[in-house]
């Protein structure tokens, strides 16, 4: 999964959210994990390598799965954001399912709610 972050967007890039209103920013890779700006502030978040490590297997055997983004500390059960939230009690779903896409693990339905799932090979 690192490898195929690493290899499909690079630190600096301007990505478009799901919904295509919003932009934010791959800041760096680091040992740890992927760091994000997001948001007008640009603020700085990180996500550890796990959480998109884990993606694959809480995605396997279902078919499409909510995005899910609440800007609260809890996700939507059995959503992206529930999971991602695990790790780090911040809306990122949606920023991290744009970073699965151009990474090639999932594709993304943008219609309304946005959800996921899975590409084939993985």
């Amino acid at each position: 999964m690192e490898d195929a972050v690493r290899g499909a967007v690079s630190p600096g890039d301007l990505l478009a959210t799901p919904s295509g209103r919003g932009q934010f920013t791959v800041a760096e890779y680091a040992a740890h994990g992927i760091v994000l700006f997001l948001g007008e502030k640009q603020a700085r978040t990180p996500l550890p390598w796990q959480a998109l490590e884990q993606v694959p297997d809480f995605l396997r055997a279902r078919g499409w799965v909510l995005i899910g983004s609440t800007y609260s500390t809890d996700g939507t059960p059995g959503s992206l954001d529930a999971h991602l939230k695990t790790f780090l009690k911040t809306a990122t779903a949606g920023w991290i399912a744009i970073v699965l896409e151009k990474a090639g693990v999932i594709t993304v339905d943008r219609t309304r709610p946005a959800r996921i799932k899975l590409r084939p090979g993985w």
